[in-house]
């Protein structure tokens, strides 16, 4: 069962919006370049779930929403045969750049009319579980998943930046103030570390937030802030506004050394989310 509040506040058309989104050249190269990878440890717990299923060998995964593929090059080391699939072509040529290895292409999340049923060992989705039509989505995954099968949800959530002045400029003023009114209304998924979600399988977990630590030139850090869709709105209806230059400007005031002139690096706590569930 998967809920929202309001069961389901909107039904969003999520073709027309991610298109909309991440369709452009700029912003799939953006993409590439500032979005993080995920850690070492999470596949090593998606590894170890599907390894309670019945010991068989994994010979097919799936990445959904997968981007430029930060998110699908780790699956080579659980199955055989990764496929990643993303609505933009754009996002799809840049993750064919990083990853020829594996097999990249055009689709929809709510339409895997290309497997056939019970032909899938893995499903993963990273960070794109708020832009589905998450009923259809799930009834998909329910549909490809072989018996034993395994999906796995999983997100970045909110950093937490260890200077109080510099949370606050980036997650208070920046997310929350100045992009606020640009966020999806299913952006909630992602604050609220995918607490309204429940995967359709009665032996499903949520696993404990795994927090990163982990330090980011700030250069980087505000490079991640152009690839959210919330500032590419904003920068449609703002294009006169250097927001995220006036950021970098303070950041770098913050975290530069008084006596060597030195920018030091963000120091953060990244947490990621993830839910398990087994067919």
């Amino acid at each position: 069962m998967v809920t929202h509040s309001n069961d389901l506040i909107i039904r969003m058309n999520s073709k027309q919006i991610t298109y909309r989104q991440f369709e452009d050249k700029e912003h799939a190269q953006l993409y590439a370049k500032y979005r993080p990878s995920y850690p070492k440890e999470l596949y090593d717990k998606i590894r170890m779930f599907c390894r309670q299923s019945d010991g068989n060998e994994l010979a097919l995964a799936i990445d959904v929403g997968c981007g430029s593929g930060q998110s699908t090059l780790p699956l080579t080391n659980i199955c055989n045969h990764v496929i990643g699939i993303d609505v933009s072509r754009e996002q799809i040529a840049e993750a064919r750049k990083a990853a020829s290895v594996i097999d990249f292409r055009v689709g929809q999340a709510e339409d895997l009319s290309f497997l056939g049923d019970g032909t899938v060992d893995l499903v993963t989705t990273a960070t794109a579980i708020h832009w589905m039509d998450i009923p259809t989505f799930m009834g998909e995954v329910s549909r490809v998943l072989r018996p034993g099968g395994v999906v796995a949800v999983y997100s970045i959530g909110t950093d937490t930046i260890h200077n109080k002045e510099a949370h606050q400029l980036v997650w208070e003023d920046l997310y929350t103030k100045t992009l606020g009114d640009y966020w999806i209304d299913t952006k909630f998924h992602i604050d609220n570390g995918l607490a309204m979600i429940e995967l359709p399988f009665a032996d499903s977990i949520r696993e404990e937030p795994l927090l990163i630590k982990r330090e980011v030139e700030i250069d980087s850090y505000v490079g991640l802030f152009s690839t959210w869709s919330s500032w590419r709105r904003f920068q449609e209806k703002n294009p006169e506004s250097n927001a995220l230059g006036e950021l970098r400007t303070r950041l770098r005031t913050l975290y530069r050394d008084e006596k060597s002139g030195e920018v030091r690096p963000i120091d953060l706590t990244t947490p990621i989310y993830m839910l398990l569930g087994r067919k």
